[in-house]
């Protein structure tokens, strides 16, 4: 695999950086997590305008059909910004499961892309310790021409403005996965803003009433579909992690090239630059195991989940050290809300629990033998 990037892939790059750059300033930022949505609305078209939502989308249902590799593109520089839009949630996750289905692909493909379809993910439950199998609380059974949902979700990420959730139940038959809107009747969402800033909720379903059309996955391959879904997703946001640790680097080195203390900038003095030395392994460590998963991501299952949970724990850890020591290295400062750098850090400590922590994705490693 060819880690080099090709000029289109650069121009992506550099035309991402440069929207991040003008469009995502940093008291901008702080300004629209107090906003109804948590994020830009006006943002989100522009991602559509540039094609970003029909990134990793088909050909055939309007997508421009790139590979894993554009959309990792964009999530990097997402993550150098912090940008608060649902752009793994529903460009990613929820595209590929709407992509599993052959009934809805055609519909609900073209909307994500124009940005007029947002989806959230209710899948987690208090019980599951990230086993995504595991799903006790939430059931569906037929009820004339459709089904009657009803469970309780934990932890849908960006729940609060989505127009539908994907929502997995279990039928008779094993697991399925339903789409159900945000505002149908018996769905009620207790949200709340998570530490990085980013809006979940829980969501409760009291029976609730669907069409048999809602039905996403049937349950022979929804656990499949998602697995590999959630899987995908689960690089992607290594990549937006990498784009955040690479971000502390350059505000940290600013930082202390410019901060002075007994008459010389403190980044003179030997034992911060091997600070951040240590930083930068640990960024480039993340880079390569990144790549790792990049080249097996089509593997067999065995192979891809090994490589996913060995990227998610490396960048686990390297964001945990990474955006610890931007904050020591800019002592008191670094822990304000004024300042970006414990922004950063909370995004990286964030990270590190969505979609498994690294004790569940260093067992999974483990397991795949």
């Amino acid at each position: 695999m060819d880690f080099n990037l090709s000029e289109e892939q650069q121009m992506l790059r550099d035309g991402a950086r440069r929207f991040a750059a003008e469009q995502y300033g940093f008291e901008e930022r702080r300004k629209l997590l107090d906003t109804e949505l948590g994020f830009s609305a006006e943002n989100w078209q522009t991602y559509s305008e540039l094609g970003w939502l029909a990134l990793a989308l088909p050909e055939d249902v309007g997508g421009l059909g790139f590979s894993f590799v554009e959309t990792a593109i964009v999530m990097e520089e997402l993550g150098r910004v912090l940008a608060l839009e649902p752009f793994a949630s529903t460009a990613i996750l929820g595209a590929r499961i709407i992509d599993a289905s052959a009934q809805h692909r055609e519909t609900l493909l073209p909307e994500i892309a124009a940005g007029n379809l947002r989806l959230s993910l209710a899948h987690a439950e208090r019980d599951a310790r990230y086993n995504l199998s595991t799903v006790n609380a939430t059931s569906a059974k037929a009820a004339g021409d459709g089904y009657v949902i009803d469970g309780v979700k934990t932890l849908a990420f960006d729940a609060p403005s989505a127009h539908q959730l994907i929502v997995s139940a279990r039928l008779p038959e094993g697991l399925a996965l339903f789409l159900v809107p945000r505002d149908a009747t018996g769905v009620t969402l207790k949200e709340y803003r998570l530490v990085d800033g980013f809006r979940a909720a829980d969501v409760q379903l009291k029976g609730v009433r669907v069409p048999s059309s809602a039905l996403l996955v049937e349950p022979k391959r929804a656990l499949d579909v998602l697995e590999e879904a959630i899987d995908r997703t689960t690089l992607a946001q290594v990549a937006e992690s990498l784009g955040a640790m690479e971000a502390v680097l350059e505000i940290t080195n600013a930082y202390i090239k410019q901060r002075v203390q007994f008459g010389q900038p403190i980044g003179k003095f030997q034992a911060l630059q091997h600070r951040m030395s240590e930083m930068f392994v640990e960024v480039q460590e993340t880079r390569s195991i990144f790549y790792r998963g990049m080249a097996l991501l089509e593997a067999p299952a065995a192979e891809r989940k090994k490589a996913i949970s060995a990227a998610k724990v490396v960048a686990s850890n390297a964001g945990k050290f990474v955006g610890g020591q931007g904050i020591q290295l800019h002592g008191g400062i670094g822990m304000t809300e004024e300042y970006a750098v414990g922004h950063y850090y909370k995004k990286l400590i964030a990270f590190e629990k969505r979609f498994g922590d690294i004790e569940y994705h260093t067992a999974r490693y483990l397991q795949a033998g």
